[in-house]
């Protein structure tokens, strides 16, 4: 008697058809998952760096108008353009030291004019990406994912336990009680079965966070940035500025950003539902390479930050079964609109931390479930898991020693210095070398 046939928990594959609300508002879900995390460099380097008065709301808007291009160019695949995914994309962390670096010594203009020259080796990448295919085997892409996964889940934690300076230890029990909460209620729209529960569980889970934070009296209303309501991008509104000794730094986070986009775009088209190896599939991996290539080209140009795929909104995916790349217009639109009318965003700035925190600790818990299954899913021999095993050792051993890392050179601090970076390219190198793929 043949096994029976294991049934899918995806409500929605990649190319399936949504009814507009629906479609809708799995978006509003995806951008909830991603938003803080797009415009959080951009705050981050104009504090650090810091940026003139009227240009800052500018540059959070272009990075929020750039992320809703990207994710268009994803879903849409022009030709050889974009992965056909519900891939969002976002502005990434991946970059974020070298650019204050660079903000630091040159300003914006020189940021971006090392973004701009760097990222024909993204665009190289991608048009060798088909022919390099057996060195990334599918073990090391679910290593990839793993790690990603587990690096994001710290984030998580940090926003639960973030709490208002001067704020007493009622503080840290008041944030846990809502996290935990929260946490229940997600969980509750999965176990329970429900189609129409699973696709709304995250804005049903922070619909209890913000009611029970009112009612803890953590809620305000942001100040508004007193800045226009409608920002249109300026093609080189900054300027442009190039130095010889940041050329081969920004290359190399260009490589370690599109390791990250494999591992990314391989989950992605796990959880919706598509076959992970075969050319077509890595015809689909460079067009997503080649579409972060041409966004990031496209945001220097308007002086800001490069953007990459976001691995956190592959646990949306999982959570409520929606892969439809519909979806990835209706999170574009979003994105865009968001962008030019920067006001809107204020919007998404009032979810609490803890409520934030608590629905990301599910979803990136999950991401690293996927890499465990996309490992699962191979043959594991004493290779393979010692494989995996070096690299999870150098993923966490390495990165975690912050003033050996600070005191390696820089084109070694931008590796180390991430975990997903070690751990990658350590799985990369000892597939070429030890597994030897054929």
């Amino acid at each position: 008697m043949p096994p029976a046939e294991k049934k899918s928990e995806l409500l929605y594959p990649h190319d399936s058809r949504m009814a507009p609300g629906k479609a809708a508002l799995a978006a509003l879900q995806q951008v909830v998952a991603m938003f803080i995390g797009c415009i959080t460099p951009a705050l981050i380097y104009i504090s650090v760096v810091g940026v003139e008065a009227q240009n800052q709301g500018y540059l959070v808007s272009m990075c929020l108008f750039s992320a809703g291009l990207g994710t268009f160019l994803q879903a849409k695949r022009i030709g050889p353009i974009g992965s056909g995914l519900l891939s969002v994309n976002g502005t990434s962390f991946a970059y974020l030291d070298l650019l204050l670096r660079a903000g630091q010594e040159g300003g914006l203009p020189l940021a971006c004019g090392m973004t701009l020259a760097a990222v024909p080796l993204q665009f190289v990448l991608s048009f060798f990406l088909p022919a390099l295919r057996r060195y990334f085997s599918p073990i090391i892409a679910g290593i990839v994912v793993l790690l990603i996964g587990l690096n994001l889940i710290p984030v998580a934690g940090h926003s639960i336990a973030s709490i208002p300076d001067g704020s007493g230890p009622e503080a840290w029990t008041q944030n846990f009680i809502l996290s935990a909460i929260v946490v229940v209620a997600l969980i509750g729209t999965q176990v329970l079965g429900k189609p129409m529960l699973r696709i709304c569980g995250p804005v049903i889970a922070i619909g209890i966070g913000f009611g029970l934070a009112a009612a803890f009296g953590m809620l305000s209303w942001p100040e508004s940035n007193g800045g226009p309501w409608l920002v249109l991008p300026q093609p080189l509104h900054e300027g442009l500025a190039f130095k010889w000794d940041l050329l081969i730094p920004f290359m190399i986070i260009y490589f370690v950003s599109s390791i990250e986009a494999i591992g990314d775009l391989t989950a992605t088209a796990s959880l919706s539902g598509m076959k992970t190896d075969g050319i077509d599939f890595w015809h689909r991996l460079r067009g997503g390479i080649l579409s972060d290539a041409i966004t990031s080209t496209f945001a220097a140009l308007i002086n800001v930050f490069p953007t990459a795929t976001f691995s956190q909104n592959n646990g949306v995916i999982q959570l409520t079964g929606v892969g439809s790349r519909q979806v990835g217009f209706y999170v574009a639109g979003i994105l865009m609109i968001t962008g030019l009318l920067p006001q809107t965003g204020l919007v998404f700035s009032m979810i609490p931390g803890p409520v934030l925190g608590g629905v990301t600790l599910v979803l990136f818990g999950l991401i690293a479930g996927a890499g465990l299954r996309m490992i699962n899913d191979q043959h594991l021999g004493s290779k393979e898991v010692l494989v995996l095993a070096i690299s999870l050792g150098m993923a966490f051993a390495i990165p975690s020693q912050k003033e050996f890392v600070e005191n390696l050179p820089s084109l070694l601090q931008g590796i180390f210095s991430s975990p997903v970076a070690t751990g990658g390219l350590t799985a990369v190198i000892m597939n070429i070398f030890y597994l030897r793929p054929q």
